[in-house]
């Protein structure tokens, strides 16, 4: 029985991470999204903490590639347009 729940738990928190990221997987690579993901929690676990920015990051990354669907565009724009974009993701946490 502690097997079934113990797979079950794996199989949830899998799902979810992948539905968290399924909007920027419309526009991104999953590279892509990998590199924006890692460089996100770098640059604001400094501000939130590894947790918090894990979750905040998470939902950004979402929310970013809807205004940029191109990703070279992300990386033109600057760290304060994407924080812009990415405000309501603080409430996330």
């Amino acid at each position: 029985m502690k097997k079934y729940i113990l797979l079950l738990a794996v199989c949830l928190s899998l799902l979810s991470c992948k539905m968290v990221m399924k909007g920027a997987a419309r526009y991104w690579t999953k590279k892509q999204i990998k590199e924006f993901v890692s460089d996100c929690e770098t640059h604001s676990a400094k501000l939130l903490g590894e947790e918090k920015a894990h979750v905040f990051c998470d939902c950004a990354v979402d929310e970013v590639s809807e205004k940029y669907t191109n990703y070279d565009d992300v990386k033109k724009a600057g760290i304060i347009e994407v924080l812009k974009i990415a405000r309501n993701c603080k409430d996330a946490n």
